[in-house]
C-alpha cells in the first residue's frame, strides 16, 4: 500500500525540472536581451555622442576662424548692442546673446552671421546603418574690448557651446555636450626676443652678448638708482636657440621642443650652446607652439624722395609735405620746430636750420607713402593717449631718422610705426626699411630708455637690419614673419618679436619689464569646462 502511494512521483520530477529549466531557459534569453540593449544602446550613446563632439567643433572652427567670424570686425560683432557687464553678455533688451542652429534659440543681434553659423555648425553623418545628425548653440558668456598692440582694437571673447548629436533609428537616442571656448588677452611683449620660427637657430646669439632686463617705469637700466636685474632676461622661440662664444642668457628659454645638443631639420631640439655660451635660468617647455597675429595694414605705394633741398624753403616744404599726404603748417613763432610743445597748425612742418622735416599727428593716425630720406632727417613726433600711429610704406635712403617721444620721462608718449612695405602690384618689397644703412636717433632722454616710446609694427617677411655704434636705441619691435638681424656695438633696450633673431656683433639685448603689462593681443584659442549628458 505504501509503494502504491509513491506512484507517478517521477513525472512530478520530470515536470519540476522541466519548469526550472524553462525558467533558466527564459532567464538566459532575457538576459542575453538585455546584453544586446545595453551594447545597443552604448553604441547609439558613443554615436550620439561623437555626432554632439562634432557639432562642437564646427562651432568652435566657426568661431575662431576669421574668414568666417572676425570679433573685431564691427559689422560682425556691434559691440554698442551688447551688454559686456553681465554674463552672459546679453543684447540692449536683456536677451542673452546667442548663435545657433535652432532658429528658435537664436539671439543674436547680426543676421548674416545667425545664418553663417546655421550653415556651419550643422550637419549629418553615417556609420554602418545609422544616421547621425549634429548641431548646435553658442552663448557668449564674456566679451572685452581692448587696444591691442600697435594701437588697433583687440576683442577677445568667452562662448559656452552646446553640441546636439542624434542618432535615428527605432530606438533614437539624443546627447548633449557642453565646453567653452575662450581667446585670452596676453602681453605682447613677454621676451627680450622670441623667434616664431620653428627650425634650428630660429634664435642665434653669439659674440660677447648678454641678455638681462630692467624695469623703465621704475628707473633707467644705468645710473643712480638703475632697475637693471641678472634675470628676467628671458628669450623663446618656437624652434631651436642656438648660442655660441660667450654668450649669457640671464633667464629661461622658452620652447615647445625638449633636448641639448645637435638641432636638425627632422630632430629639432631645444638648445644647441658652444664655447662659453650657456642659459642661466632653465628651459621651459610651452604646451603648443605660441601663434602671434599677424598685423595687416596698408598704405600709399607711390614713392617720394625727402632731400635737404626740398625742404629748404617754405614752399618748397609745403609742396614736400603735401606729396607725403600731409599739411604743411609754418611753426608760430617762439615755438621751436620738432619739440612735442610746438603748436603749430598742420601736421607736417620742417626745421630748415637741420634740413628736418617733422611728423606730429597730435595722436591722430598719420599715412604716408614710400619715402627715401637723403641728406636730409625724418623726425617723427609722439603722442600720449592715443599713441601716435604712422601707417607708412617704406623707409629707404642714407638719411637719419628720428623718433622724439617721451621728452619728459615716462610722460606716456609713443610712436607706433607701422610699416607696409608694400609694391604698386601688392607683393611685398624687398627693403621695406634699413635702420642699418641709415642714422638712427631717439630724441628721448637717456635716463628714460622707454622702450615704449618707440614701437615698430611690420608684417611682412624681409629683413630687419638694426645697427649702431655707440647710439642706444630703446625700442619693441613686433615683425612676427620678419627675419630680424641685431649688427654692430648697439645695445637694444625693449623687445623684439620676429621669425628668426640673429646677433651677429657684441650688442645686449636688456628686456624692459615694463613691456609684460599694458601691452597686449589676442593669445591661443583654449577649451576647456568639457561636459555631456544623454537625455
Amino acid at each position: 500500500m505504501h509503494m502504491q502511494n509513491e506512484r507517478g512521483i517521477a513525472l512530478v520530477l520530470a515536470l519540476l525540472l522541466t519548469s526550472v529549466l524553462s525558467v533558466l531557459a527564459a532567464s538566459l534569453m532575457f538576459l542575453s536581451q538585455t546584453e544586446t540593449y545595453a551594447s545597443m544602446n552604448y553604441r547609439m550613446m558613443s554615436q550620439g555622442r561623437f555626432a554632439a563632439e562634432a557639432g562642437v567643433h564646427k562651432a568652435a572652427n566657426f568661431l575662431t576662424d576669421p574668414t568666417q567670424y572676425d570679433p573685431g570686425d564691427a559689422a560682425e560683432t556691434p559691440i554698442v548692442s551688447f551688454n559686456r557687464a553681465v554674463s552672459p553678455v546679453t543684447t540692449l533688451d536683456g536677451s542673452p546673446v546667442v548663435l545657433s542652429t535652432d532658429a528658435a534659440k537664436a539671439n543674436y543681434p547680426v543676421a548674416a552671421v545667425q545664418t553663417a553659423f546655421a550653415e556651419a555648425a550643422f550637419g549629418s553623418l553615417n556609420v554602418g546603418n545609422a544616421s547621425m545628425t549634429y548641431g548646435s548653440t553658442a552663448t557668449l558668456m564674456a566679451m572685452q574690448s581692448f587696444e591691442a598692440y600697435g594701437g588697433t582694437t583687440g576683442v577677445v571673447q568667452t562662448w559656452e557651446i552646446t553640441g546636439i548629436g542624434g542618432v535615428s533609428g527605432a530606438r533614437p537616442a539624443t546627447v548633449e555636450v557642453t565646453a567653452v571656448i575662450e581667446t585670452p588677452k596676453v602681453p605682447a611683449n613677454s621676451y627680450a626676443a622670441f623667434a616664431t620660427s620653428k627650425e634650428c637657430g630660429s634664435l642665434y646669439f653669439h659674440g660677447n652678448v648678454t641678455i638681462d632686463s630692467y624695469d623703465s617705469s621704475e628707473g633707467p637700466p644705468t645710473g643712480a638708482g638703475e632697475s637693471t636685474e641678472d634675470s628676467s632676461g628671458n628669450v623663446g622661440t618656437n624652434g631651436n636657440m642656438q648660442i655660441a662664444g660667450s654668450v649669457e642668457v640671464q633667464g629661461n628659454l622658452y620652447t615647445p621642443r625638449t633636448g641639448v645638443g645637435t638641432c636638425s631639420a627632422g630632430a629639432v631640439t631645444a638648445l644647441t650652446t658652444s664655447g662659453k655660451a650657456q642659459v642661466n635660468g632653465s628651459t621651459v617647455q610651452l604646451p603648443r607652439d605660441l601663434e602671434f597675429a599677424v598685423p595687416v595694414f596698408d598704405a600709399p605705394r607711390n614713392q617720394v624722395t625727402i632731400t635737404a633741398a626740398s625742404i629748404s624753403t617754405a614752399a618748397l616744404a609745403a609742396d614736400t609735405c603735401a606729396q607725403l599726404g600731409l599739411t604743411y603748417g609754418a611753426p608760430i613763432a617762439g615755438a621751436a620746430a620738432g619739440t612735442t610743445t610746438a603748436t603749430f597748425p598742420g601736421n607736417c612742418t620742417v626745421d630748415t636750420a637741420s634740413s628736418t622735416l617733422i611728423v606730429v599727428g597730435r595722436g591722430t593716425d598719420v599715412t604716408m607713402p614710400s619715402v627715401t630720406v637723403t641728406g636730409a632727417t625724418l623726425r617723427f613726433v609722439g603722442n600720449a593717449g592715443p599713441s601716435q600711429a604712422v601707417h607708412i610704406n617704406s623707409i629707404t635712403g642714407s638719411g637719419n631718422i628720428e623718433i622724439e617721444a617721451n621728452m619728459a620721462a615716462n610722460t606716456g608718449e609713443a610712436v607706433v610705426l607701422k610699416v607696409a612695405g608694400l609694391n604698386p602690384d601688392g607683393t611685398e618689397m624687398t627693403t621695406p626699411f634699413n635702420l642699418a644703412a641709415m642714422g638712427w636717433k631717439q630724441n628721448s632722454p637717456v635716463s628714460s630708455y622707454d622702450a615704449a616710446a618707440f614701437q615698430l609694427i611690420y608684417g611682412g617677411s624681409q629683413i630687419i637690419e638694426m645697427k649702431g655704434g655707440n647710439t642706444q636705441s630703446a625700442v619693441s619691435i613686433y615683425a612676427p614673419n620678419a627675419a630680424f638681424n641685431l649688427r654692430g656695438t648697439q645695445d637694444l633696450f625693449g623687445s623684439v618679436l620676429a621669425s628668426t633673431i640673429e646677433n651677429h656683433g657684441n650688442a645686449n639685448i636688456h628686456y624692459d619689464r615694463r613691456l609684460g603689462n599694458g601691452f597686449y593681443v589676442q593669445g591661443n584659442v583654449m577649451m576647456g569646462s568639457f561636459s555631456w549628458r544623454r537625455y
